[in-house]
């Protein structure tokens, strides 16, 4: 036993002993400090999920009627972050049962969440589409008119700084002088089509996910200071894609959940969906014909491994969570201002958390855990704070 403990560098022993108080501290609240709360949101993606990461049914009083369909916070009200999922022209009755399917399941991961999130839904040939639980059915045929009029209804609407996030199922192409394209029934939506809608959206976070083939083909186009692109493949890439699954599961489950802090940001989305790609070609011994890429720096190029570097790509999606509320809008039981200071004093202690996790390479690893240890433990008392304001827990409860 005496040997045992001399082996590895004294770090592995203060390593450990940070982490065994890391862990206490999860367990006497920081984890919601983490989660920020669930309903005041913070930036948060709460677990609501089964065992396999199934997201929960739809609960009573939300919406399942077509059209926007918001799911349902504590107070009952409607608002918050939007998504609009395309299902495009899929080629053949199985691909299209594929697509839908995929379109839905994203749309039912957003409703399990505790704050409302807007879902709109457009597939090939809705008809067709069997009526999930939920209300996640399909509100109309994912054509160009169809798309341009709900962004443009949706911009009308929309609360700045609400997040909006698009997500395009299907194929693309690139060819024939044409340019680059998204596959719909009628005429093919261009990059230069989306982009002046999702202009319309300015002060608000914007995340389009071109899950198809030849996606690369936008990221040019669609490229702007303070919007997200991801495109599954490159453009001369035109082999059908199997980033979409994946994609859909890193909202469905919480694998991507990379960092284990209870958080879904854009970045962790896209390196769940790359590496569980990869991880299928190899294992089946293939030749890998998609590459993903991120742009969020708004120089259109886009990156195949985003590094959450300053000046490079994925500084912005590793803080953006595409389905949480904005700050000012997610304190729904933050009715005072002693909450709101709160609230604004735990977003920014997380913001600090995210940042010292992007200098870590650089940092001896006793300071860093040093550091990280002192903002948690303050993240998980400013969160019992707010919670004891805000009547979710008894003063002085353990």
């Amino acid at each position: 036993m005496g040997s045992a403990t001399r082996l590895g560098p004294p770090v592995i022993g203060l390593r450990t002993g940070v982490r065994y108080r890391l862990r206490r501290g999860l367990r006497l609240g920081l984890a919601a400090a983490l989660v920020a709360g669930g309903t005041l949101g913070g930036g948060g993606w709460p677990r609501d999920a089964g065992a396999a990461g199934t997201p929960r049914a739809a609960a009573d009083g939300e919406s399942a009627g077509r059209g926007w369909r918001s799911s349902r916070g504590r107070t009952g009200e409607p608002g918050g972050p939007a998504l609009l999922v395309v299902a495009g022209v899929a080629g053949g009755a199985e691909r299209r049962a594929r697509f839908t399917g995929w379109a839905e399941e994203l749309c039912a991961a957003a409703r399990s969440l505790p704050w409302p999130v807007r879902v709109r839904v457009l597939v090939e040939r809705p008809a067709e589409a069997a009526a999930p639980s939920g209300g996640c059915g399909p509100a109309g045929r994912s054509t160009r008119g169809e798309i341009e009029r709900h962004l443009g209804e949706l911009s009308a609407a929309h609360a700045r700084g609400d997040p909006l996030t698009v997500v395009l199922i299907g194929h693309g192409s690139a060819g024939g002088g044409q340019g680059a394209r998204f596959n719909l029934p009628g005429p093919d939506l261009a990059p230069e089509d989306l982009a002046p809608l999702l202009d319309a959206f300015e002060g608000s976070p914007v995340t389009v996910a071109h899950l198809g083939s030849a996606a690369g083909g936008f990221v040019a186009a669609l490229s702007a200071p303070g919007r997200i692109v991801l495109a599954a493949s490159r453009a001369h890439e035109t082999n059908e894609t199997r980033f979409p699954r994946h994609f859909v599961a890193a909202f469905a489950g919480a694998g991507a959940d990379r960092n284990r802090d209870d958080r879904l940001s854009a970045l962790e989305v896209f390196e769940f969906a790359r590496s569980e790609v990869e991880r299928e070609y190899e294992r089946e011994g293939l030749l890998r014909t998609e590459h993903p890429l991120l742009d969020d720096n708004g120089d259109g190029e886009g990156s195949a491994e985003p590094r959450a570097a300053p000046g490079s790509d994925g500084v912005l999606a590793a803080r953006t969570y595409p389905l949480s509320p904005a700050s000012g809008a997610r304190a729904d039981s933050a009715d005072s201002e002693e909450v709101r200071a709160l609230v604004a004093e735990r977003d920014e202690l997380a913001a600090r958390v995210d940042a010292l996790r992007e200098t870590r390479e650089g940092m001896p690893e006793e300071e860093y855990y040093a550091e990280l240890e002192r903002l948690l433990v303050d993240l998980a008392r400013i969160q019992e704070e707010i919670d004891e304001h805000s009547g979710r827990r008894e003063p002085g409860a353990r």
